[in-house]
């Protein structure tokens, strides 16, 4: 994601899970990096956010976990989702 991307983004979590206009967007912008980086690598593909609106509500929601340091709780509700986005971007190779 670009960073215009992100800045979109980090003000729409912000609507959504009432953050504290005090916390730092850096600190949301590192969430938001770990969370695509972890499901573009589970996908095996590098997903465009804006239009997958499921992968997007999935990086929104490991935010939300991620802030409260819960991700192993996180890994274990949305298995299934990530599941999903494997078969949805799987690509066959000639190996």
């Amino acid at each position: 994601m670009n960073d215009t991307q992100i800045k979109d983004l980090i003000a729409e979590i912000k609507g959504e899970q009432h953050i504290s206009p005090f916390e730092e967007d850096e600190v949301l912008k590192g969430y938001i990096k770990e969370a695509e980086y972890d499901i573009n690598k589970s996908s095996g593909a590098k997903i465009d956010y804006e239009k997958d609106l499921k992968a997007r509500s999935l990086l929104k929601n490991y935010v939300l976990y991620s802030r409260f340091k819960r991700l192993a709780e996180f890994k274990q509700l949305y298995v299934g989702e990530y599941a999903n986005l494997q078969a949805e971007y799987y690509k066959p190779s000639n190996i």
